[in-house]
């Protein structure tokens, strides 16, 4: 199909970068585990505990990670199963979030 069919493509602003995508993962986990060491992870959870169920599920889809690692921390588990569990999902996520070189598109 040519281009005059298809119209132009023309983006209103350029999409985040892998790298500032990274950046934001790795600065969220810096985050979680600042509040974890300042003892501050437990006010955190009471917080969101407290907010409405639609804001709750909001805040937990946009921040899963860590809410899940807040989750598991909070919980009463083993301290060695909540230390691997939390550490394991920082060190997951932020390997998921390593940019990787794009591809080329078929034609």
């Amino acid at each position: 199909m040519s281009e005059a069919i298809r119209g132009p493509r023309a983006r209103s602003s350029p999409p985040a970068s892998g790298g500032t995508w990274f950046i934001l993962m790795a600065g969220m986990w810096v985050a979680f585990f600042w509040l974890l060491f300042a003892d501050r992870l437990d006010a955190v959870w009471g917080w969101v505990t407290q907010l409405p169920v639609l804001v709750e599920i909001v805040v937990w889809i946009v921040f899963f990670p860590w809410m899940l690692g807040t989750w598991v921390w909070t919980g009463s588990w083993p301290d060695w199963l909540r230390v691997a569990l939390v550490v394991g999902f920082a060190v997951c996520w932020t390997v998921v979030s390593i940019p990787r070189p794009g591809r080329t598109p078929r034609v």
